[in-house]
């Protein structure tokens, strides 16, 4: 079967909107065997079908949801079939997982995901699955981590120079526009009552006027999430969305060390202070260091790892349908 037949088969057994095409009634063949196991269209459905709803979602054409929804579906074919290759690995290398350690991951997954074994059951049961099948998906996903972790996630060392060439050659990822570096203090007008707000801001002002630390008074009476890191809201632009377009309009009037007073906005109240502005620049290199180097040996993790599924793959017998 086709790969555009096997994904009308997907969308249909998924109960997903399906327009303008004619899907076979053969649900339940088999999309693939990877040496000697078998991967059924059922199975692919399973493994893609929260990707496929959320395809459905947010796609705002048929034709956008069949582009998305097929690369979903190649994509996890594809993964069942390194995930079954990699467990064949497993067996075949010797390797054992005690079954208590696979009792307790299914316990944990159980707690997290469903809460208790009944609502799991009712869950399972609605899917057309079985406990075993679920199991034996939970033993399958160790397995997988298991070898990925002895072959591939090693620790990985990336040298300056590479670091810093990465860096010469993508210096435009890093151009950022006029900022600033702001810490703010909000009185919530939802947590208090009408008027409230501006008092409480006023007296915070006094307070900082008088010689009170910002970021102690903001930890004090701020009811902004950051309030436990003194109000700072990190580096904000001057087109950016991190705070409302009038207290950003304000932060970049004001110098560094500048308090501005207190800013009554729809009942609730700010007060901005302004630690440091930039103009519009590339970020340096020692600020976007720890960055860069977790973007490279990502990609050094990711080429490890397509280049150990490719050493299996080629040792193993693949077929699809």
């Amino acid at each position: 079967m086709s790969r555009k037949r096997l994904f009308a088969a997907l969308v249909l057994a998924a109960g997903i909107p399906w327009v303008g095409r004619t899907a076979p009634t053969l649900l339940n063949g088999v999309a693939a065997i990877a040496n000697e196991s078998v991967i059924t269209f059922e199975e692919v459905q399973m493994f893609t079908r929260r990707s496929m709803e959320a395809a459905a979602r947010k796609s705002r054409t048929q034709a956008e949801f069949d582009q998305d929804a097929l690369k979903i579906q190649n994509s996890g074919l594809e993964d069942l079939i390194d995930r079954r290759l990699v467990v064949g690995e497993f067996k075949t290398s010797g390797f054992q997982l005690p079954e208590s350690i696979i009792d307790e991951l299914v316990k944990e997954r159980v707690k997290k995901d469903f809460g208790d074994r009944v609502t799991l059951t009712k869950q399972l049961r609605q899917d057309g699955r079985t406990y075993e099948s679920f199991r034996q998906e939970e033993r399958d996903a160790l397995v997988v981590y298991q070898m990925m972790r002895k072959n591939v996630l090693q620790e990985v060392v990336v040298s300056p120079r590479k670091l810093e060439r990465y860096y010469a050659q993508n210096q435009e990822k890093y151009r950022v526009g006029d900022r600033a570096r702001v810490r703010m203090i909000l009185i919530d007008s939802q947590k208090h009552a009408r008027g409230e707000p501006v008092k409480i801001a006023q007296e915070a002002l006094v307070r900082i006027k008088a010689g009170a630390d910002f970021a102690t008074v903001a930890n004090e009476v701020s009811d902004d999430a950051r309030s436990y890191k003194g109000g700072d809201r990190g580096w904000i632009e001057a087109q950016g969305t991190v705070i409302r377009k009038e207290l950003r309009e304000i932060a970049f009037k004001l110098e560094p060390g500048q308090i501005t007073d207190v800013i009554d906005l729809d009942g609730a109240a700010f007060i901005v202070k302004l630690e440091e502005k930039q103009t519009a620049q590339i970020r340096p290199l020692t600020e976007m260091r720890t960055e860069i180097e977790a973007t490279l040996k990502q990609e050094e993790q990711d080429r490890l790892r397509k280049a150990w599924l490719a050493r299996i793959r080629k040792k193993s017998y693949v077929a699809r349908f």
